[in-house]
């Protein structure tokens, strides 16, 4: 009895964490002693039903109380809705993976110890209530990343690009935590709590320095300009599955921890933070789009791409409203589940030809051969680049919306004419799915099927259809979530 009144009354953080760290020392004791054996060198207990087991038992701990709190009880709530968004997309990248994984024959078991670590890394940044805890968890969930870059061992272009993500990575964490001391100088404590309950001094130039300083090392985090220079390399130079993994889930937590600090923290400093929130945004999606033009390889547009989105969801900090964050939550949501979407179908390519299609004169008149799948993916570019009345086209809508609501005209202005030539590229390659006759670059796609991304992709296209029968359910969870904090 005492042991279950025990589990009733645990936080659902320690569970999750507790139950992710058991099953990684269980990974590495198996991985180590099977590694030289020629029938367990790809260990049976890293199945996808026992990896996918992490994160339904991680959804089940949310019917425990609520009783027992690392922080104020509103920012729990918050904490694990955001963490739900999380999982939610944890579980979509991990199906995608196991084709891709299991089709390109990376038979190393590292892979899935390294994507739980960052999963567990990522639920310690969600629940953190301390800098030293948010230190610790950013630099556990950087060392997977810098492995995952450079996980294809036999291609020059990936350790090119793990080298420069793990130079910077390494740099920038100086300035993290060089700004988590000046904080700690300046009022004695590293506790969200203590900062929350005390009148923080403006005046101050040394806990300024110390925000700011936090405020580069999470854009550069991000990818958001002008710190997005390492981004665009890692994502071209890395598997198409682990430039999914970073497109997808380190921003949803990263993002929970930048309204904790930035709207609640330090609300304080907003007036002096104001400019840097904007000139950031802006410039994100004005390089973002921009720069898109003149890409000709997939993946670096998707990373340009992905810059001009993190523009788009930094201006929900800048109007810095209820309204905002409300759009905010919803933006990262849409923005998460077509990420999955667009994704899922490269993957699908990829496991049906011998090599990957990574320049767009490669994707000419496929339409010919796979109609539903280039159909799929045509629709989801068009979300992507915001063509009403697609999910996409809803995100941007109401982040624009808080933005005027503020005040903020000129910008909003702004923002609207960039995105404009956001379309063209988009709609460029849908050009070539479709009126660009058949060329000697190009592939065609088979009708391979597999179970995972078929129901990523269909999950992700009903989701994708449903917001325009019913957009009121997600604007709704948003409220919900928003209104934890306020």
């Amino acid at each position: 009895m005492m042991i279950f009144f025990f589990f009733d009354n645990l936080p659902f953080f320690s569970l999750s964490s507790f139950y992710i760290g058991f099953y990684l020392l269980l990974s590495i004791f198996f991985g180590v002693v099977y590694s030289g054996s020629s029938y367990f060198a790809f260990p049976s207990l890293l199945s996808p039903f026992i990896t996918f087991s992490i994160f339904v038992i991680c959804f089940a701990f949310f019917s425990s109380s609520f009783d027992l709190l690392p922080f104020f009880s509103d920012f729990f709530f918050f904490n694990c809705c955001f963490l739900t968004i999380f999982l939610f997309v944890s579980i979509l990248t991990l199906f995608l993976t196991r084709d891709f994984v299991s089709t390109q024959k990376i038979a190393k078991f590292e892979y899935d110890i390294f994507f739980s670590f960052s999963v567990l890394a990522s639920i310690c940044l969600c629940f953190a209530d301390d800098f030293l805890q948010i230190y610790l968890a950013i630099e556990l969930q950087s060392l997977c990343f810098y492995v995952f870059a450079t996980f294809n061992r036999n291609s020059e272009f990936s350790t090119e690009s793990g080298l420069k993500y793990f130079i910077f990575g390494a740099f920038i964490s100086c300035f993290l935590l060089f700004g988590f001391f000046l904080v700690y100088f300046s009022i004695g404590s590293t506790s969200f709590e203590s900062l929350f309950c005390i009148a923080l001094n403006v005046d101050n130039p040394i806990l300024f320095s110390g925000v700011l300083f936090i405020l580069i090392a999470f854009f550069f985090k991000i990818g958001a300009v002008p710190f997005h220079w390492w981004l665009c390399d890692v994502y071209d130079g890395s598997l198409i599955s682990v430039t999914l993994l970073f497109s997808a889930l380190p921003k949803i937590i990263i993002f929970s921890i930048f309204v904790k600090l930035f709207f609640l923290i330090f609300f304080d400093f907003y007036h002096l933070l104001s400019p840097f929130f904007l000139f950031s945004s802006v410039s994100s999606i004005l390089v973002g789009s921009i720069s898109a033009l003149f890409q000709k390889r997939l993946k670096r547009l998707v990373a340009y791409s992905a810059i001009s989105h993190t523009g788009f969801i930094l201006t929900g900090l800048l109007a810095s409203s209820p309204s905002s964050i409300q759009s905010l939550i919803l933006y990262i949501l849409i923005y998460s589940l077509l990420t999955i979407l667009l994704f899922a179908t490269v993957i699908l390519v990829v496991c049906s030809v011998k090599n990957f299609p990574g320049y767009l004169t490669n994707w000419t008149a496929n339409s010919q051969k796979n109609i539903t799948l280039v159909a799929t993916f045509a629709l989801t570019l068009f979300s992507i680049a915001g063509i009403p009345p697609l999910a996409g086209f809803f995100s941007k809508f109401f982040i624009i919306l808080s933005l005027v609501s503020s005040g903020f005209l000129i910008t909003s202005l702004v923002i609207v004419i960039i995105s404009s030539i956001t379309c063209f590229y988009y709609i460029r390659l849908v050009k070539m799915f479709f009126f660009v006759s058949f060329s000697k670059n190009s592939f065609w796609v088979s009708s391979k099927k597999t179970l995972f991304l078929d129901f990523a992709i269909s999950l992700s296209f009903f989701f994708n259809i449903f917001f325009i029968l019913n957009p009121e359910i997600f604007s709704l969870i948003s409220a919900i979530i928003c209104s934890a904090i306020l």
